[in-house]
């Protein structure tokens, strides 16, 4: 992914005011998200312009993947992709997923459009919107405010994750992991 001068900050004004209209519902459970070495498991979602994707796309490249599960964690979230400049080579991808399960009287168009206001357009098809939070029952994750975050490799195989916020000393095993 190409970044711009004005992009490479993506989260200055992305996330951080990110209010999806409804709750977020989640699976009840643990953070249990696949062991290291383990692929992830297989699950579906649209970008931010509709697009479809697959688990599959994130093979290819080691990735930095950041999941929200939490309409008030955009914070949280943007923290990791402003580090991420700092931290991991440009060769790394940044994914962003925002899972949810909206109320029956709001569509998915129109959380997209919450989010299309907060996302810089360069990054409306990296940016991937799971409006019944199928990405987060299939990875096993809670709601939370705190985001959960994976590195990958390029076969799309966890090489570290930790459900913590950019400033923890947790956060050391993500960005050693995509530094290799």
């Amino acid at each position: 992914m190409t970044r711009r001068p004005e992009d490479s900050r993506w989260g200055r004004s992305t996330l951080g005011g990110l209010v999806l209209a409804g709750a977020l519902l989640t699976a009840p459970g643990a953070f249990a998200l696949p062991s290291k070495g383990q692929p992830l498991p297989e699950f579906s979602a649209r970008d931010l312009t509709s697009g479809p994707h697959a688990s599959e796309e994130l093979k290819g490249h080691p990735t930095l993947l950041v999941v929200i599960t939490d309409k008030d964690a955009g914070d949280r979230m943007r923290g990791w992709f402003d580090a991420a400049d700092e931290h991991v080579k440009d060769s790394v991808r940044r994914q962003s997923l925002i899972t949810l399960k909206l109320p029956f009287f709001v569509s998915e168009g129109a959380a997209r459009g919450k989010a299309k206001g907060q996302v810089p357009q360069t990054f409306w098809k990296d940016t991937w919107l799971d409006k019944n939070g199928g990405m987060a029952k299939a990875l096993g994750l809670a709601s939370s405010d705190t985001p959960y975050v994976l590195a990958l490799d390029a076969q799309g195989r966890v090489v570290a994750s930790v459900h913590a916020t950019v400033d923890s000393p947790e956060a050391r095993a993500i960005w050693s992991a995509l530094s290799r």
